[in-house]
C-alpha cells in the first residue's frame, strides 16, 4: 500500500497522469532508491553487483504484477545480452539484443547515437546533446563510453528524472559505477542520486571512434495482470 502511494506521488511529480508503464517505472526508481548505498556482489554470473544484472534484477522484482495486453501469459523482462554487432551493425555494448514483445520484452527503442566518424567533432557533440536530451524518468540507457576516469567499457543505468537543460545536469540510478575490492572479491555500490553534469557526459560519448549508447522506454500497452 504504501509503494504503491509512492508510486503515484512519484509519477505526479513526473508530471503526467499515472498509466501502467509509469506505476512500473515509478516502482523500480523507489526500489533502487531504497538500495542506495548497498553493496551488492559482482563475483559472478550469479551476483547483482554488475550493472546489468543489477538492472535486471530490480527490474524482474518490480515487473512481477504487469505484462503486455496482447501477450497475458509472458512474463516481462529486461533483455540482458548484447546484440552481435554482425546483426545490430553497431559496436558491441552500445545497444541490446531485443526479443520480441511476444516473448515478454516490453521495451522499445527510443533514441540511439552513434559516434559518426564522417562527422566534425562539433557534429558528433550536438547528435550526442540531442541524444542525451531525450532521457526521462523510467527509461533506461544501454552505452558504451569512455569515463571520467579513464576507463572504456559498457553501462546500463536507470534515468530517475528528464534532462533539465535549466540544471545542466542528467540524474540516473545505477550499480557497480563505483565499486571496491574485498577479500578478492568485488563489489558494487548502488548509488539512486547520481547527478552527472550533462556536457561531461557528451564528452564520454565522443571521446571513441566506437563509442554508441541507446534509450530504451517501457512500451505503452503495459498492463496490470489480473
Amino acid at each position: 500500500m504504501i509503494t504503491a502511494l509512492m508510486s503515484v506521488l512519484l509519477c505526479a511529480a513526473m508530471a503526467f497522469t499515472p498509466a501502467p508503464r509509469d506505476f512500473l517505472s515509478a516502482e523500480m526508481i523507489l526500489a533502487e532508491a531504497a538500495l542506495h548505498g548497498e553493496m551488492e556482489r559482482s563475483g559472478s554470473p550469479a551476483d547483482a553487483g554488475q550493472c546489468r544484472r543489477f538492472q535486471v534484477n530490480v527490474f524482474a522484482e518490480a515487473a512481477g504484477p504487469y505484462r503486455l495486453a496482447d501477450y497475458p501469459d509472458a512474463a516481462l523482462f529486461l533483455p540482458a545480452d548484447h546484440a552481435p554487432s554482425d546483426v545490430s551493425g553497431r559496436p558491441v555494448g552500445a545497444c541490446w539484443d531485443m526479443p520480441d514483445a511476444s516473448m515478454g520484452n516490453p521495451f522499445v527503442e527510443a533514441a540511439r547515437f552513434d559516434l559518426d566518424p564522417g562527422r566534425t567533432p562539433a557534429q558528433n557533440k550536438a547528435a550526442a546533446r540531442a541524444f542525451l536530451t531525450e532521457l526521462r524518468a523510467g527509461d533506461l540507457v544501454q552505452m558504451l563510453a569512455r569515463y571520467s576516469s579513464g576507463g572504456r567499457g559498457t553501462h546500463t543505468f536507470l534515468v530517475t528524472r528528464p534532462c533539465d537543460p535549466r540544471t545542466g545536469m542528467l540524474y540516473w540510478s545505477d550499480s557497480n559505477f563505483a565499486n571496491t575490492l574485498i577479500d578478492g572479491v568485488r563489489y558494487g555500490y548502488v548509488r539512486a542520486y547520481q547527478a552527472w553534469p550533462f556536457e561531461e557526459v557528451v564528452g564520454w560519448l565522443v571521446s571513441d571512434g566506437n563509442n554508441g549508447a541507446t534509450l530504451y522506454r517501457l512500451r505503452e500497452d503495459i498492463v496490470r495482470a489480473r
